[in-house]
């Protein structure tokens, strides 16, 4: 279970919570939120002259060519710009290894904190596991440092502000990045290369938009570069404006159905979960539900019609009979007018981009070079809808701000009709009624997040020679800052109290300003509102977040010393870095202190618990060297030993938080024969606790939990015999019924300085194939093995139980986190982060690249075949002694999934087509298939497909289709994971059209 956000308006019944009222479809398990890699193109690039080195992702050794010990992946501009691709997180996520991104524009509810970013999940782990560089250093993160916050607690990229028009290339490397780069490469490491030499003017133009005629894309761009100073200096620059529009889930065929999981009615059916279409929640309306007692329709004290049918208002401020549709427990119904998500739920969030990046180098002298990178980014991402503030049984009593509405008789804007039909009904000596009510008349709009990022680096680097060793330096510094400010119209609870009551005479409106000031009677019946009401209701919010980035590295590498096979190389640094970062919940959200003691729990002005802002810096000074050592070359003509080599680093980090660390990396190559080669390290990961996890202070939150002393849940657990005695042992009943199951119960979670680094052990072995006989094509195979222990978790209120309850050593310090009355019900509970978690990956990815000049289909003409696949045999995790959750086959982490793509060109045309395969998947790979009906998703394969002409004067026209055959997404369209894996297949045809011109 997860502490109730601020946008979840409420804090009572789980009943509705549990039910999903937070779930827009069929609900399915989510992994890591909040991947191997993919391996190696060998010829994503030029292959280099034999006297020009070079350096890889993983290492910073120069070497002549582009061979890895860890599974790589390159993706280049070309194959960028073929896709008509427009940003760098949809490049990654293309790739098999990468899962369900953590957040994206698809399907995103975040409102004001984190609306429409972008981040990937690669293999899965979760995104603050993935380090992701541009240019080989370090970028500011735009993540919020909140419990609120979009995605996990860390330092993860938002993709968005990336330009793609200046991207050169995308390296990513499995594992084996630690110690090269630092802490957070746990899963692997994406590395974005930005073009830095160009020559002429470039504009590009592209658009994109649905079959169904909506979903609108567009992008411009420029880049325009040249040389000066004679060649020696060379400054390019690239600005690039995207905007992309929304979609609410009413907006697709296959989410308007409404498809949702709920317990079935027929006591024989063969299946604990069902799934019923057009989900309503018929105890809720957003134009008020009368009841004579204060409980919601449906329990025997509704107001009806003669015919006995409940009565609710409709848009007009009229009583209608409610069509319950059928029903499917208390909160669920199929069909029928109740209140339905839907039109509340955004699909596909629009995201406005507005970037800028230049690289410049210039030779002061011929052995050193002076280098400058800047990057802006603007980018604004808006929620189309957001669910309202409800007012309802469910959340709590009557007349308070979440519990229904108590409305007398008299009130105004009761109809004559409605008055007298309510009236007969309730009881003697009653003038008044209850009234439950979702109010989408005040607030169901837009949320968003705009997202500023400043981002420069400035050095010199250079060679000399050491005696007879040439050596080569490096020595930079960089600086980011990024900053996210909130936006979202939130329900002021005095006013709306005000304006309830009419206005009267005398009455004191909230100390936080609304947007207007002047009240204006509330009419709860039917859709009647002015905006004048609106406005008075409600306020702004502006949250912020800003984090900041200081990092200095220097390196000094080369050749050490020659040995019998070769030069040994070398490269050594020392790197030091400041993070910081902070988050303002603003007026509104922080709410109201206590004047007569400052350290007493604040008031909220709204239906939000208050929250907290969070502050915090550290700092790390690192140390790292790498070694390559030759111990075979190929012209030693040893026999199955065409080449042999190793390769080691380490590095030392002091962190001023957690102390000092060690990250480091032993791995090999061996090649029997030319064409085939053998590889694998092992390494040694870290992840640094983020700074949420670390300062996040005392937050009060509303939560439940599946208490293992309840009678329900007393015989799981992992030995449940252990369990009856603990609870036993602390005075509860076998037969105990615990509230916090069914209603949500106070508590807090705070920050924990004592964390310590996250540690992963993993390895990899695999081999490439790079026939001499076909001088196009390379196949790489391997296995990559990720161990993560100690994964810092926010333990939630059911981890802390189970802790307290499961342990052999009872009672131990999970139990003082837990506060029960004397009837054993938990009336507080604290929560907070810790390292008990784990986390396992298996799994095998094979890469595929193979060019070839095709004279018979052309005179120049070639045609490019490329193919990444993942088979996962392993996707666990672990909270403390909780069960073991399993995800490899649940939609997104599919068993086997694979791209495959081949392009045609000749003389200025090209065509090409990319198929994505999604193998068969299961709801739940931890249940029984009798758990829920429709239990597997078949395999499914998309087809997109392009054309491009490129004329003489340098202009070229691309036409491109997604999902050609109109492929839909497998029955039921899942949420979660499932609903970004299977996009394409809800969103339809989509058609690109881009056109590029330089000269």
């Amino acid at each position: 279970m997860t502490s109730t956000p601020p946008f979840a308006r409420g804090r009572r019944l789980a009943l509705f919570t549990s039910a999903g009222i937070a779930a827009l479809a069929v609900s399915t398990p989510a992994f890591a939120q909040d991947a191997d890699d993919t391996i190696v193109d060998e010829q994503a690039a030029a292959a280099p002259e034999a006297d020009n080195a070079i350096v890889v992702t993983g290492s910073r050794i120069r070497r002549p060519n582009r061979d890895t010990l860890e599974p790589s992946i390159v993706v280049n501009a070309d194959q960028i710009e073929e896709r008509g691709l427009t940003n760098v997180g949809e490049v990654l996520n293309e790739q098999p290894a990468f899962g369900p991104p953590a957040s994206s524009a698809v399907g995103g509810q975040s409102g004001s904190f984190g609306s429409g970013q972008s981040f990937i999940n690669f293999f899965g782990l979760g995104s603050q596991r993935t380090l992701t560089l541009v240019n080989s250093r370090r970028y500011v993160s735009s993540n919020t440092a909140s419990i609120f916050g979009p995605v996990a607690a860390g330092s993860q990229v938002d993709l968005n502000t990336i330009p793609t028009l200046m991207v050169d290339r995308l390296e990513t490397i499995a594992v084996g990045g630690a110690p090269i780069y630092g802490a957070d490469a746990i899963a692997g490491t994406v590395n974005i290369i930005l073009k830095d030499r160009f020559e002429g003017v470039r504009f590009d133009a592209q658009m994109g938009i649905a079959e169904e005629g909506d979903a609108q894309e567009y992008r411009l761009g420029a880049m325009v570069g040249t040389s000066f100073a004679d060649g020696r200096g060379n400054v390019v620059a690239a600005v690039e404006y995207n905007n992309t529009e929304g979609l609410l889930y009413t907006d697709r065929e296959r989410t308007a159905q409404g498809l949702f999981y709920a317990a079935p009615n027929d006591p024989n059916s063969p299946f604990d979960n069902v799934v019923i279409s057009d989900r309503r929640i018929p105890i809720l309306s957003e134009f008020g539900a009368p009841t004579t007692a204060d409980i919601v329709p449906g329990f025997g004290f509704d107001i009806t019609d003669g015919s006995g049918n409940t009565l609710v208002f409709d848009a007009n401020g009229n009583l209608t009979p409610l069509d319950f549709g059928e029903r499917y427990g208390v909160v669920n119904s199929a069909g029928g007018n109740g209140f339905s998500l839907l039109p509340v739920s955004n699909l596909l969030s629009p995201v406005e981009r507005y970037l800028g990046a230049l690289t410049a180098t210039y030779d002061v002298t011929d052995s050193i070079t002076a280098f400058l990178e800047g990057q802006y980014a603007n980018s604004k991402g808006t929620e189309l809808r957001s669910q309202p503030v409800y007012n309802t049984w469910l959340f709590d009593d009557a007349g308070t701000p979440d519990g229904n509405l108590i409305v007398p008789l008299s009130n105004p804007f009761l109809s004559d009709e409605a008055r007298a039909t309510i009236g007969a009904q309730l009881p003697a000596g009653q003038d008044f009624f209850y009234l439950g009510r979702a109010n989408t008349d005040l607030i169901a709009g837009e949320g968003s997040s705009e997202v500023e990022v400043y981002r420069v680096v400035a050095g010199l680097r250079g060679d000399f020679y050491l005696g007879s060793r040439n050596l080569n330096w490096e020595v930079s510094g960089l600086y980011g800052r990024s900053r996210t400010e909130g936006r979202s119209r939130e329900l002021v609870q005095q006013n709306f109290e005000n304006a309830l009551a009419g206005c009267p005479a005398g009455a004191d409106s909230s100390p936080i300003a609304t947007i207007s000031d002047i009240c204006a009677p509330f009419n709860p019946f039917g859709n009647q509102n002015t905006q004048a009401v609106a406005d008075y209701v409600t306020t702004i919010a502006n949250p912020t977040a800003t984090n900041e980035q200081y990092d200095f590295i220097a390196t000094i590498g080369g050749d050490l010393f020659n040995i019998w096979s070769g030069p040994v190389g070398f490269s050594i640094g020392y790197e030091h870095r400041d993070e910081s970062a902070d988050f303002d919940p603003g007026a509104f959200f922080f709410g109201q202190p206590d004047p007569a003691d400052p350290d007493a729990p604040r008031t909220q002005f709204g239906r939000s618990i208050p929250i907290d802002p969070v502050s915090g810096s550290y700092n790390t000074d690192e140390v790292f060297g790498e070694l390559q050592i030759p111990l075979v070359s190929p012209t030693m003509d040893v026999p199955f030993v065409n080449l042999l080599e190793a390769k080691g680093a380490i590095r030392y980090v002091d962190n001023s938080l957690t102390g000092g660390d060690i990250t480091w990396t032993a791995g090999g190559r061996w090649k029997p024969v030319e064409d085939f080669a053998i590889r694998g390290n092992f390494t040694r990961s870290i992840r640094a606790p983020a700074i949420t996890e670390l300062f996040n202070p005392n937050s009060a939150i509303f939560t439940t939990a599946d208490d293992p002393c309840d009678a329900r849940f007393i015989n799981a657990g992992p030995n449940p015999a252990q369990r009856a005695a603990n609870c036993a042992a602390d005075g509860l009943p076998a037969n105990f019924t615990s509230n916090i199951v069914d209603f949500t119960t106070r508590g807090s979670l705070s920050g924990n300085t004592e964390l310590e680094n996250e540690t992963a052990d993993s390895w990899t072995i695999g081999a490439v194939f790079t026939p001499t006989f076909a001088p196009g094509l390379t196949l790489s195979v391997d296995w990559v093995d990720i161990a993560l222990e100690g994964a810092i978790q926010s333990v939630d209120a059911e981890g802390t139980l189970e802790a307290c309850y499961d342990a052999n050593d009872f009672p131990n310090s999970a139990c003082d986190r837990i506060d029960r009355d004397g009837a054993g019900q938990v009336e507080f509970i604290r929560t907070g982060y810790l390292n008990v978690a784990s986390y396992d990956y298996q799994g095998v990815i094979a890469d595929l690249r193979w060019t070839e000049a095709t004279p018979f289909l052309g005179a120049d003409s070639r045609i490019s075949l490329r193919g990444s696949y993942q088979y996962i045999d392993k996707l666990e995790q672990q909270v403390g002694t909780g069960d073991l959750s399993t995800f490899r086959g649940s939609p997104g982490y599919s068993k086997h999934q694979a791209t495959v793509g081949v392009t045609y060109e000749n003389n200025g045309f090209g065509a090409f087509t990319q198929i994505q395969y999604i193998g068969e998947n299961v709801v739940d790979p931890d249940a029984a298939p009798t758990s829920y009906q429709f239990f597997e998703r078949d395999e499914i394969v998309y087809m997109d497909a392009g054309i491009s002409f490129r004329t003489e004067n340098d202009f070229t026209f691309r036409f491109i289709v997604e999902n050609l055959f109109d492929r839909s997404a497998p029955y039921p369209a899942p949420t979660g994971g499932g609903l970004t894996t299977y996009f394409d297949g809800i969103m339809g045809r989509y058609f690109k059209v881009a056109a590029t011109f330089g000269f």
